[in-house]
């Protein structure tokens, strides 16, 4: 009870401080007289990280109803510029930046119902350790969502996971993708037609067109303008229709907003150790903390940062009424 209670407590805080650290957390909850050391909270970071995944699906597994049958797999960077020594880091590009940084990838997975956002899975890159790329780390989650039995309308995400390895082994699966493709991937109207890239195509209908995809198989072929740029998507689901497109597409947005509210209110690279098992707890339990928070979202129809606002007023407050009881001051 008491390592389940520490890992709330941890959670929580997350979700409250701006300055995370084992040792901050011991501080503050000295003041309450609740004497817990760093140390024995440095030690749930290990136990959370010895199987991190498990315990990340295990406290999610009963909020995910059937409606949440759309799963997005993407990945993002933790900067960590000065923490060279931190295992997990390497030089990595950063679309925030735009540049090479010292920081860590995580490849990352939500189920979504097109509005609320669930985090369930996620894998640390570490290629020089364990030698898998990130899309190896992509179908072991695709394998994992499976293998919980999950309601899989849908696995989403973008070009850099649309590797024929991915694509033939979600077909395998019996399983719908949909997933942005870059234009220069070979395709023919028809499988023993010539071999084309898709940017050399005309014109696609906007209901999309039956394409055969090289080295995987037929697909049908969506195209959109952004930024005056034709994106192209693709899916093995021959009978989607533009709405269901659009639909699916928008929801598959959700995980950019996971990003941004785990990086920004759940201090997921926020934290000070450096060994293997606890980054990997702290992660796990800043995801827990982005969903609890998503839950607040929802449960009082306001913003995340509204949220963290009102809590920064509460606490402003009474640290006001706090020194003018201590210094003797009058409230206006």
């Amino acid at each position: 009870m008491l390592k389940k209670a520490n890992a709330i407590v941890y959670i929580l805080f997350l979700l409250l401080s701006e300055f995370n650290s084992c040792i901050e957390l011991s501080k503050t909850l000295r003041i309450f007289g609740i004497n817990v050391s760093h140390d024995t909270i440095n030690r749930i970071l290990w136990n959370e990280g010895l199987n991190p995944q498990e315990n990340l699906f295990n406290f999610m597994k009963n909020f995910i109803t059937p409606e949440y049958n759309i799963f997005v797999i993407d990945d993002f960077v933790i900067d960590k510029f000065y923490s060279k020594s931190t295992e997990f880091t390497y030089y990595c590009w950063s679309n925030l930046h735009k540049r090479v940084v010292m920081g860590m990838h995580v490849v990352d997975c939500i189920a979504t119902n097109g509005k609320n956002i669930i985090p369930i899975d996620f894998r640390v890159y570490d290629r020089p350790r364990d030698g898998k790329t990130k899309n190896d780390l992509c179908r072991e989650i695709i394998l994992s969502l499976v293998e919980r039995g999950f309601n899989i309308r849908y696995i989403c995400f973008d070009s850099w996971y649309s590797s024929k390895e991915n694509l033939k082994l979600i077909d395998k699966l019996g399983l719908f993708y949909l997933c942005r493709i870059k234009r220069n991937r070979k395709i023919n109207l028809s499988k023993n037609g010539e071999w084309i890239s898709i940017k050399e195509l005309g014109e696609i209908p906007e209901s999309g067109l039956i394409v055969y995809l090289r080295k995987v198989g037929y697909v049908k072929l969506f195209c959109l303008s952004k930024n005056g740029k034709a994106v192209y998507y693709i899916t093995n689901n021959l009978f989607m229709s533009f709405g269901e497109f659009q639909e699916v597409k928008n929801a598959s947005w959700r995980i950019e907003e996971f990003h941004r509210g785990v990086k920004q209110c759940c201090n997921i690279g926020n934290f000070f150790v450096r060994k293997r098992f606890p980054v990997l707890g702290h992660i796990s339990l800043a995801m827990r903390a982005f969903f609890i928070l998503e839950k607040i979202r929802i449960d009082k129809k306001i913003t995340w940062y509204e949220f963290r606002r009102e809590l920064n007023r509460i606490a402003v407050g009474n640290a006001i009424i706090s020194l003018c009881k201590e210094t003797g001051l009058l409230l206006i």
